[in-house]
């Protein structure tokens, strides 16, 4: 499925891209709103997903246009995050609406879900839904408790990295905690259990390590 990205940050446009082919997406980069219509006309794509704050015509302004010509999908990225700002895009025709800072998955949730992919076809085995304290494992939600959800997120932001069980306690349960370290054991076995062995690593000598599995 193709996508057109218009954003004006060179990074942000960057990492988008890269991240929406690594899920097997075309993407068709647009630096401003004006070059976002010309790519719009000359081809035909699935989705667009336009930064509102473009220059030269703004996201708002090119997805009426867009609306108006063709039947596609749009994904307003934008961070005017005012309750009004959501109506307004809403009711120029755009299909959905995400603030900044947002959640890379939470975006490819919202892809996948315009454009009715299946949820078996998202390669991610493990999706955090921070705002709503929500994880899919295999696209099936998983029942944690806070402190499950709050130590495998933390986990999760810091994979690849050595922590010790200090670390863990200090982190998720703070300061002001009559926890020892023997808590941070028994809740990795419930994680274990719930999401399986391979995502956590014990680290001899250390602690644990977090890892997504390799494909």
């Amino acid at each position: 499925m193709r996508i057109l990205l218009g954003e004006d940050e060179d990074k942000m446009r960057e990492l988008l891209r890269k991240f929406f082919e690594m899920e097997g997406y075309e993407v068709v980069e647009a630096s401003d709103g004006e070059a976002a219509l010309e790519k719009f006309y000359d081809e035909k794509f699935d989705l667009a997903i336009l930064d509102w704050m473009m220059p030269k015509m703004n996201g708002l302004e090119v997805a009426q246009i867009m609306k108006r010509e063709r039947n596609i999908k749009i994904l307003m990225l934008t961070a005017k995050n005012m309750p009004e700002d959501e109506v307004d895009a809403l009711m120029a025709g755009v299909d959905d609406y995400l603030a900044k800072p947002f959640h890379a998955n939470v975006l490819l949730i919202r892809v996948a879900k315009l454009l009715g992919v299946i949820q078996q076809d998202i390669k991610q085995p493990l999706v955090f839904i921070p705002n709503e304290k929500r994880v899919l494992l295999h696209n099936s939600e998983l029942t944690l408790t806070k402190k499950e959800y709050e130590m495998l997120y933390y986990l999760y932001q810091n994979q690849g990295l050595p922590l010790t069980r200090e670390q863990i306690l200090l982190s998720v349960w703070g300061l002001d905690n009559e926890n020892d370290e023997r808590t941070v054991d028994s809740f990795i076995r419930i994680l274990r259990d719930k999401i399986g062995k391979e995502f956590i690593q014990t680290v001899y000598g250390i602690g644990y390590r977090f890892e997504l599995p390799k494909e």
